[in-house]
Order: C-alpha cells, then sequence, then structure tokens
C-alpha cells in the first residue's frame, strides 16, 4: 500500500515538474529577450526549443522526489 501511493505522488510530483519545467524552459527565454530589447531600445528575434529528452529527465527527477518523500514520511511514522 505504501509503495501504492508512493508511485501515485511521484507520478503525479512528476508531472507537474515536467510541466513547469517546460513551461519555464519555453517562456522565460521568450521573456527575458523581449525585456532586453525594450531596455535597449531595438528589436530582436526570440526564439525558444524544448526536446523531450529534458523534459523527460525532469519528470524522472520529480518522479524520484516524490516516491521517495512519500515512502521516507510514511516509514518515520511507524
Amino acid at each position: 500500500m505504501i509503495y501504492g501511493k508512493a508511485a501515485a505522488v511521484g507520478i503525479a510530483s512528476g508531472l507537474l515538474f515536467a510541466i513547469l519545467w517546460v513551461a519555464a524552459a519555453l517562456w522565460l527565454p521568450l521573456y527575458g529577450q523581449m525585456f532586453l530589447s525594450q531596455m535597449r531600445n531595438e528589436g530582436g528575434v526570440a526564439a525558444s526549443y524544448v526536446g523531450s529528452g529534458s523534459a523527460m529527465i525532469a519528470a524522472l527527477i520529480g518522479f524520484s522526489a516524490g516516491f521517495w518523500w512519500t515512502v521516507r514520511r510514511a516509514r518515520r511514522r511507524h
């Protein structure tokens, strides 16, 4: 039961972390470039790219952290 709950929390945290990673990797370079071009009073083009490899690594890190955190909390209670 503990590992099932930990897997569910791991999947949810992995999905959330991957979504946040993709959003940050797409939007931060675009808005950063637009902000800098406004400060310098010059035009510019901004682009960003996110590969599936980096999103998969982010999801794996999120899953591992959520799984480990849930198992650790469950073992501390017993």
